[in-house]
C-alpha cells in the first residue's frame, strides 16, 4: 500500500461518509436493502474501482455490498469502505471510454449521439483544471477528442452532456456557444451512480467542500424520496447540440 493511496483514502473519507449517509436514508425511506441504495444512489462503485469481471479487482462489487449490509454502525460501514478503497486500484475510466486529458468520450449510440465526460486529472496542479490559465489546454484536449471522433466514428451526429458543471461559465466556455445555451434540467430522473451530481461536493484537489457538504446535509432533512437528486445544491444539467458545431468551433477540417 503506497503512501499516496493512504493520502487518497484520508482525502476521500468525508466523501464516502456523506454518500453512505445518503444511501442509508434512501434505504430506510424506500424500503431498500442498503446495498441496493448504495448501488443506485452513490458513486462508490466507481470510486472503489470495483467490478465483477475485472481481474485487477481483488474484491467483487457484490462482495463489498454483502459485507457492508452486515455491519450495523455507520462507523463500521465507513471503515469497511475505507479498507476496500485502500486495497483497490486507482479509479480508472469506465469501460469503452477513450481519454483526452481531462475529457473522455465513448462510442456514439446507434442514433449517433456522442457522450462527453470530464474528470479532473490535474489535482496536483498549481491551479484548477478550469482556471483561465488551463483553458487553452482544455480546448486542445477537446480539439484532439473531436478530431478522433470524426476519424473514428463518422456516424456521430450529436453531442450530449450531463453534469452539474454546466452551471459554470468557465466550463461552458470550452464548447460552442449553442451547446452551453441549450442546457436545461433533465425531464426525467437523474442518475446518481456517477459524478454528474456528486462531483460538486469536491474541490479541485479532491477534498470535500465544507460549505457545499453542509448545504447538502441540510437539504437531506427534507429529502424528497421520489426525487433525491434535488438535495444537491446545484442540479445536474443536460445539453445537446449537432456535432458539426464542434467541428467548426475547434477548426477541424471536413
Amino acid at each position: 500500500m503506497s503512501e499516496s493511496r493512504q493520502v487518497a483514502a484520508f482525502r476521500n473519507a468525508g466523501f464516502f461518509a456523506i454518500q453512505l449517509d445518503f444511501a442509508r436514508r434512501m434505504a430506510a425511506g424506500r424500503g431498500l436493502a442498503l446495498g441496493e441504495a448504495v448501488a443506485a444512489y452513490t458513486c462508490l462503485r466507481r470510486r472503489l474501482s470495483l467490478s465483477e469481471d475485472d481481474p485487477s479487482t481483488k474484491l467483487p462489487w457484490t462482495a463489498y455490498l454483502e459485507r457492508l449490509q452486515k455491519l450495523d454502525s455507520p462507523a463500521d460501514q465507513e471503515a469497511w469502505t475505507q479498507e476496500v478503497f485502500l486495497d483497490s486500484p486507482p479509479e480508472g475510466l469506465a469501460v469503452g471510454q477513450t481519454p483526452f486529458g481531462c475529457f473522455s468520450c465513448e462510442p456514439p449510440t446507434a442514433q449517433g449521439v456522442l457522450r462527453l465526460h470530464f474528470t479532473n486529472r490535474e489535482m496536483d496542479g498549481a491551479v484548477g483544471p478550469l482556471h483561465r490559465e488551463r483553458l487553452l489546454a482544455r480546448r486542445g484536449e477537446l480539439a484532439a477528442l473531436f478530431t478522433f471522433v470524426r476519424e473514428t466514428w463518422p456516424n456521430a451526429s450529436r453531442v450530449y452532456g450531463s453534469s452539474w458543471l454546466y452551471h459554470l461559465e468557465a466550463y461552458r466556455g470550452l464548447f460552442p456557444p449553442a451547446y452551453g445555451a441549450a442546457r436545461r434540467t433533465p425531464f426525467g430522473p437523474v442518475r446518481l451512480a456517477g459524478m454528474s451530481s456528486w462531483g460538486q461536493l469536491l474541490d479541485r484537489r479532491g477534498w470535500l467542500k465544507p460549505d457545499v457538504a453542509q448545504l447538502f446535509s441540510e437539504n437531506l432533512r427534507q429529502l424528497d424520496l421520489e426525487a433525491p437528486w434535488r438535495a444537491f445544491p446545484r442540479s445536474c444539467l443536460v445539453t445537446e447540440a449537432p456535432i458539426v458545431l464542434f467541428y467548426e468551433f475547434y477548426g477541424i477540417a471536413p
